[in-house]
């Protein structure tokens, strides 16, 4: 905050937001409601018509809710009046079972009508009441073929809808990816690939080896210089062997000093500083575990050197496995 003139900085603030709002947004307002309201018309179809429709249809098709071009009661229907006018005509019994010899001998009596004369036959004969019975019968091979289609659209519309989701749920992987990666670089105010970041905190805890490694390189000065001074005849080897032996206990049971825990803390504090920026993407549990184990490494007094470099091998591998995630 700046104080000018005895203006303050926040009056300065308020007349540019006056300023905007007069300017630019006021005499613009209706054509920026109408822009954010074709956005959010393109969002909405495409969540409707990517996520909406196929799951209500996988749905529907799993409760067996779904519905069909072809209503059953009126493929009933047409073929019972069907089966009708051919009994009226007297050529079949009105039952299904008869029906394809019923419509065979009223195609025969068709074809003698209309060998006898079209006209003669329109006036005098029964040639309209054939061709209301073909009719009809056009009508219920018609409803009946529909019928085959929908129970083969029914039997394959849950494989269709499994295909079309499929482009919802890429697109629900790879955008909550990017989603999860720009929130951690935002964080973290950097732009960085997972890639670049995981790269890093690999150096940390090489840095974190090397420290363990040079920990207590005193002891191995002291037994080199010891070992150097001394003479070994064939009547000290045995006294030898006992002494290295011993600084071999020694360097195993060896725990980090204040200086060297002090340098492990700040490298690790880096590094569990980016895996906390990178969760997500990086898988939740796994970074839990890692926690876990490191929390274990910063023992004090209570675990060796060797012991930690054990542990830190296996923080590694489970560093190594986040990158598997992605």
């Amino acid at each position: 905050r700046f104080d000018f003139l005895g203006i303050p900085s926040s009056a300065l603030v308020l007349a540019g937001a006056n300023s905007l709002h007069d300017q630019v947004i006021a005499p613009h307002y209706q054509e920026i409601l109408d822009f954010f309201k074709a956005v959010f018309h393109a969002i909405w179809g495409i969540v409707e018509f990517r996520f909406y429709t196929p799951m209500k249809d996988i749905v529907l098709d799993l409760l067996n809710r779904r519905p069909r071009m072809v209503d059953p009661f009126a493929l009933m229907n047409e073929q019972t009046s069907l089966d009708n006018m051919l009994k009226d005509l007297g050529v079949g019994d009105g039952t299904r079972a008869t029906r394809a010899a019923a419509l065979a001998a009223a195609s025969r009596l068709y074809e003698e009508e209309v060998a006898g004369g079209a006209i003669r036959g329109l006036v005098r004969g029964k040639v309209v009441r054939l061709m209301l019975i073909q009719i009809q019968q056009l009508k219920a091979d018609l409803l009946q073929a529909m019928d085959q289609i929908d129970n083969l659209v029914d039997a394959n519309r849950l494989n269709v809808q499994l295909v079309a989701s499929i482009p919802a749920v890429l697109i629900l992987i790879f955008g909550s990816r990017a989603l999860y990666l720009f929130w951690s670089n935002i964080r973290m105010k950097d732009l960085r690939l997972p890639k670049d970041v995981h790269a890093d905190m690999s150096d940390y805890l090489k840095k974190v080896e090397e420290c363990l490694i040079l920990s207590n390189y005193e002891l191995d000065g002291t037994f080199s210089s010891t070992s150097a001074a001394t003479t070994v005849d064939d009547s000290a080897k045995p006294a030898e062997s006992t002494r290295s032996v011993k600084w071999e206990g020694a360097r195993a049971s060896a725990c980090l000093g204040p200086k060297e825990m002090g340098q492990l803390l700040v490298l690790l504090h880096s590094y569990l500083n980016l895996l906390d920026y990178m969760s997500p993407p990086f898988p939740s549990k796994q970074c839990d575990s890692i926690h876990r184990s490191v929390q274990n490494l910063l023992m004090q007094g209570q675990m060796s050197t060797a012991r930690q470099l054990e542990l830190l091998r296996v923080i590694q591998s489970k560093h190594t496995e986040l990158l598997k995630s992605l």
